[in-house]
């Protein structure tokens, strides 16, 4: 099967590893909007016309279906126009997490504004606007991530878990467990979860990005874990 994956950037090749680990035998083409990132602190119209281009793009290469592999994206999902079926990472935890009484949220200022995440968690939650991480995490300049991780995470000691919900956030899961040691819920789990039973085919890689600079390629091989990748750049209007 090919399968897209989009993203604004590298956040979601952490979807994609998960995918490549456990559902290996598909063919990937993999879209970050490096150029436009943060989605999470623009409009929802901005982000859409990005995201639209986007999925063009996935159907003119003849792709089965299409992840979003963007909490923001996600928790705009109806605004989204697609001819192929869209997963998005934020509706599968429906009934998946109602034996908690309390989570945290980490994810985007527009996420949170969408309050996508209440549609489908029937349980209290508590929701975190984290609109520095994404660019600290682009940059890979992680000199201020653990003041700010203490600080959003300062009043979230009560909760049962926490929910990743943006899928930069696991790159970074290891400086989160510092400030919050109890049960982290990465979002990528779930997409893996639906995939599983897909008819497996040929395998292949294929990687894009809007801007494409040295921190990008570094960042894609180190979480990838892969050293031989071929990552091309491609604008898309």
């Amino acid at each position: 099967m090919k399968i897209g994956i989009l993203d604004s950037g590298i956040g979601g090749l952490t979807v994609l590893k998960s995918l490549l680990r456990k559902c290996p035998d598909h063919e990937y083409i993999y879209y970050g909007d490096t150029i436009h990132l943060p989605y999470g602190e623009k409009s929802r119209e901005e982000i859409i016309g990005y995201a639209n281009n986007i999925i063009n793009f996935f159907e003119s290469e003849n792709i089965d279906l299409i992840i979003i592999a963007c909490g923001t994206l996600s928790s705009n999902k109806e605004f989204l126009k697609s001819k192929k079926r869209l997963i998005d990472i934020i509706s599968p935890l429906k009934g998946k997490l109602d034996n908690y009484n309390k989570i945290s949220i980490m994810a985007t200022p527009l996420s949170i504004k969408t309050n996508a995440f209440k549609k489908y968690i029937n349980t209290k939650i508590d929701l975190i606007s984290c609109p520095k991480l994404v660019p600290i995490i682009e940059s890979e300049d992680y000199s201020d991530l653990d003041n700010v991780l203490e600080k959003y995470l300062e009043n979230s000691i009560d909760s049962d878990a926490l929910i990743l919900g943006c899928t930069h956030y696991p790159i970074v899961k290891d400086s989160i467990i510092k400030f919050f040691n109890k049960e982290i819920i990465c979002l990528d789990k779930f997409v893996v979860e639906m995939l599983s039973e897909l008819k497996p085919g040929k395998s292949s890689l294929k990687l894009y990005f809007s801007k494409i600079d040295e921190i990008l390629i570094k960042n894609v091989k180190k979480i990838l874990e892969i050293d031989n990748l071929n990552i091309e750049r491609k604008w898309l209007k």
